[in-house]
């Protein structure tokens, strides 16, 4: 601890250095998912914490519907049990409705999809569970279009105006607050006819551009991941590059499909390194899975994927007065492979001696997504100590809850930095300083 002099209250300050933890632990809406149907989840998700999985990737199974125009109640009842199980677990849903991959020919390249009007009747009946839900969601696969909802193989999927008039109704379908991802770059691409990266100007607002990110269910599996590079015109170096940018003011993700050399630890991490990976799928495919836990980087995977924030340092004046002003700076590094996605505040917490809350402080103009990897963050608070507050001994936390009020007290949805010794489990706080002196 060093003891600094603060120009702001004229009192002295602390410079606390924190310890970084390297251990894997459950980090809300990012790593590896869980294949479930999202109308019959099974018993594992009641303990995939136990497994560090906070993602449950919730397949919306339309193919009983593919002629029907309205969805049965019971299926719609049985989806919303399936995002009442997600939270009971602590874990929220990667969306994705499909219609099945099966054709008149028994494969996905006789598959044709339903009448456009009865996917669109089919979204308009899902966006009341999906606005109802939004905080049970980590985000959208695009789903509905074409074999597995993967846009691609059917008349529609290959019909530049008629997908884009489905996107842009699934768009109008989902809450602004939720991105939706999309199987190919070239897609998003040709979506929103435009090659060019998102930037971060135009970055976490309510447009559909910014909205949309990316999901590779090939990922590392052939030489352009089996089809999902070389498109839409551009070379696949230019597409990485494409995705290296929109990635991280976006989301990637996916799974991996077959074993590659570009699947060996020496070629994956840097590439989830450079497109900012925040999920891949807990189970497919599982050689190339194997490969990871054979050489020994499968722990360095699940800790970096998505965002790995660990505290470096706080300075803080060393004891405060009723009704005064109180200035904190702090430092934190992502050793992460992509930033936060969805929107969540950053509050300061001061605890009276018995541990009860005295006064939350918002910190209204920090963005934690903005928090990006590789990146050395540092940022200030100035907070005013309420005039009745009774002095004594306090302590300082920091939290990360869920946006939702629903989910804003639940622990498990808060973000977890890597430190040792200042987590608090049944609070998901982060203890800063106990002993804090408040005088008259």
């Amino acid at each position: 601890m060093v003891i600094l002099a603060t120009a702001t209250t004229g009192l002295a300050a602390a410079e606390l250095t924190f310890t970084e933890d390297d251990s894997v632990f459950p980090k809300p809406e990012s790593g590896f998912y869980l294949y479930q149907n999202l109308a019959n989840p099974s018993d594992a998700v009641a303990t995939m914490r136990d497994r560090n999985l906070t993602l449950l990737w919730g397949k919306i199974d339309l193919e009983p519907y593919r002629t029907t125009s309205d969805l049965p109640q019971t299926f719609l009842d049985q989806l919303e049990k399936g995002f009442e199980t997600a939270q009971a677990a602590g874990v929220k849903v990667i969306v994705r409705a499909t219609y099945g991959h099966k054709g008149p020919g028994g494969d996905y390249q006789t598959y044709e999809d339903p009448e456009t009007d009865i996917i669109r009747g089919h979204m308009e009946q899902l966006a009341p569970l999906f606005a109802r839900n939004a905080d049970r969601i980590a985000f959208f696969e695009a789903g509905f279009l074409g074999p597995w909802g993967e846009w691609h193989t059917t008349k529609t999927a290959n019909d530049h105006e008629a997908r884009r008039s489905i996107y842009k109704h699934l768009m109008d379908q989902t809450p602004v607050s939720r991105m939706v991802v999309v199987r190919y770059p070239a897609l998003k691409q040709s979506l929103f006819e435009s090659n060019k990266p998102l930037t971060a100007d135009f970055a976490y607002s309510d447009s559909a551009i910014s909205r949309t990110g990316h999901h590779n269910d090939c990922f590392l599996s052939s030489a352009n991941d089996v089809g999902t590079y070389n498109r839409g015109g551009l070379t696949m170096a230019e597409e990485v590059a494409y995705l290296e940018s929109d990635t991280l003011h976006t989301l990637f993700g996916g799974e991996t499909c077959a074993t590659h050399a570009r699947s060996l630890p020496g070629n994956a991490i840097p590439e989830m390194e450079r497109l900012h990976a925040s999920y891949l799928n807990s189970s497919y495919h599982p050689d190339v899975l194997q490969r990871w836990r054979d050489q020994s980087v499968m722990d360095t995977i699940e800790k970096r994927m998505g965002a790995r924030f660990v505290l470096e340092s706080v300075v803080i004046p060393d004891k405060g007065t009723s009704g005064d002003n109180v200035a904190m700076a702090f430092t934190l590094t992502n050793h992460g492979f992509a930033s936060l996605y969805n929107q969540r505040p950053v509050v300061l917490v001061l605890r009276d001696a018995k541990g009860q809350v005295s006064k939350r402080f918002p910190l209204s103009d920090i963005d934690p997504r903005l928090w990006k990897p590789g990146v050395c963050m540092r940022f200030a608070a100035s907070l005013t100590l309420p005039e009745d507050l009774t002095p004594g001994d306090y302590s300082w936390h920091l939290h990360l809850p869920d946006a939702s009020s629903r989910l804003a007290d639940d622990p498990r949805f808060a973000v977890r930095f890597a430190n040792q010794e200042i987590w608090n489990t049944d609070k998901g706080e982060h203890r800063l300083v106990a002993g804090w002196e408040v005088t008259e």
